[in-house]
């Protein structure tokens, strides 16, 4: 038994000075995480028990024999009472087994003995449920020990009871060994000098359209002489696509512990980067001037002045639509400076310390974009009375094609944050602050792959003409389909 446990503090103590967790570690037999009986040791003041039986857990063992054992199991197993049957597979389970019907599970692993006067342990009992209480034996008890399936610890089924029996004093003996063995042998810590290089990147792309509607007067010119065709209000659309990119980074000189296995001389940690993109406000202005002129031809204008009157002189020369003008702003946080190196420690003591790092940026500018705008005005007669065959009540005559052009202007504001808190054992020079807040730099940068402006219906302005109107015009203009093609099959 000796030599066995001192092969258990070997493993163990190779298993800590190889940095594996206690938790993994405890997934082995008779672990005080894989069933209630095999608790830790408590500290609270034990049960002393004189005499067994009040509260079976298991039924009592006829006989004193590993097969008698096994047998009662067995027949408690198969009937299933008060849910034994599930309570000892567990039991078995945290001794490495599958269950009662494991083929390695049988006589061979049972061993009758007698637990002494004074034996502390988590022993159990069914009172409306399996439950373990941590007790004491007053006298001697006859007893069965139940060795794991890999032989490396046990627990024990009590004779007069059936009830579970577990002393954790051997695991913790054990545990306590490894421990110190693993101390003793772990290896000198030393400092070492490391880089750590903090940065990340973040792309968004936003786009949408907006509309709106906005007054424009139509004018004919001809030879500086001037047609009103009156005010039109016109559906105007402006269309935009803008993509963004933030980058963010910061660097820092540190002494780290070295526990013996080495520090790469730089670390790269990722940084999260969010951007945030606000349209505050956009306008759109169109015209020339504020009006939109038509340049026509004599025969043109006297067809058109027989419809409509003469500008007065300040309509032809109305002040220019304004758009949105705005102060650049960007912004962001300034870097920290570059970290003094403080003299190695001599590696006795290490400390942790959190790195808060911190970047944010904010960009606030005015895209504005100009482009000319091809747009057609078509006059819309409706023909009232008896229509041949095949004619068509609604009439379109194309009063030209003419280049308008459009100003957009799009307020926006990007930002850009970034933040991040990284935990690491450094060596303690005396100054060491175990919070230090560190500020990155941010850049952003954006672009507006689009911003298109529509007037008018898809290019087209409408206008009602009466009956008189559209003989007179049609002896000029032309005839066309409603959207402003020349396709005969509409008229």
């Amino acid at each position: 038994m000796k030599k066995r446990l001192n092969f258990i503090v070997l493993n163990v103590a190779i298993l800590l000075a190889l940095g594996i967790s206690f938790q993994s570690f405890s997934q082995t037999p008779c672990s005080a995480d894989l069933h209630a009986v095999f608790g830790n040791s408590s500290t609270d003041k034990p049960v002393v028990l004189n005499r067994l039986g009040t509260s079976p857990q298991f039924g009592e063992i006829p006989k004193h024999t590993a097969q008698a054992a096994y047998n009662h199991l067995k027949t408690v197993h198969k009937k299933n009472a008060h849910d034994s049957k599930s309570e000892i597979d567990n039991y078995l389970r945290a001794l490495g087994y599958t269950g009662l019907l494991d083929p390695e599970f049988g006589p061979s692993k049972i061993t009758p003995e007698f637990l002494p006067k004074g034996k502390i342990g988590w022993m159990g009992a069914y009172a409306r449920g399996h439950k373990y209480k941590w007790s004491i034996l007053g006298r001697e008890f006859e007893t069965f020990r139940i060795a794991s399936k890999d032989g490396s610890c046990y627990a024990y089924i009590m004779k007069k009871c059936g009830n579970a029996f577990y002393d954790p004093s051997p695991r913790e003996a054990a545990q306590a060994e490894a421990a110190a063995l693993a101390f003793k042998n772990k290896p000198k810590v030393v400092c070492a000098t490391q880089t750590i290089n903090f940065s990340g990147n973040g792309k968004i792309q936003a786009t949408d359209v907006l509309n709106t509607t906005k007054n424009l007067p139509v004018v004919a010119s001809y030879n500086g002489k001037s047609l009103c065709l009156g005010d039109f209000t016109v559906p105007v659309r402006l269309t935009y696509e803008m993509t963004a990119s933030g980058e963010v980074n910061y660097s820092k000189v540190v002494q780290v512990c070295d526990y013996g296995n080495g520090v790469p001389a730089t670390a790269n940690i990722n940084m999260p980067l969010l951007l945030n993109y606000n349209l505050a406000s956009s306008d759109v202005s169109i015209g020339d001037d504020g009006k939109m002129t038509m340049v026509i031809n004599n025969k043109q204008y006297k067809a058109l002045k027989k419809v409509y009157k003469a500008c007065p002189t300040d309509v032809a020369s109305s002040p220019e639509n304004k758009t949105m003008t705005a102060t650049k702003v960007n912004t962001a946080s300034v870097a920290s400076p570059a970290t003094v190196l403080s003299a190695a420690g001599d590696g006795k003591n290490c400390v942790k310390q959190t790195l808060n790092v911190a970047g944010n940026a904010v960009r606030e500018d005015i895209s504005s974009k100009t482009s000319t705008n091809e747009v057609t005005i078509i006059g819309m007669y409706a023909k009232t009375g008896k229509l041949q065959k095949g004619e068509t009540a609604n009439k379109y005559l194309c009063l030209g094609s003419y280049n308008v052009p459009a100003k957009s202007a799009l307020q926006y504001a990007l930002k850009g944050n970034s933040n991040l808190s990284h935990i690491l054992e450094v060596c303690d020079t005396g100054n060491v602050n175990p919070n230090e807040s560190l500020n990155a730099e941010m850049k952003l940068t954006n672009n507006f792959t689009k911003q298109e402006t529509m007037i008018g219906d898809y290019g087209r302005i409408y206008r009602t003409l009466s009956k008189s109107e559209y003989k007179k015009l049609g002896k000029v203009f032309k005839r066309c389909c409603s959207d402003g093609s020349s396709k005969s099959k509409c008229y």
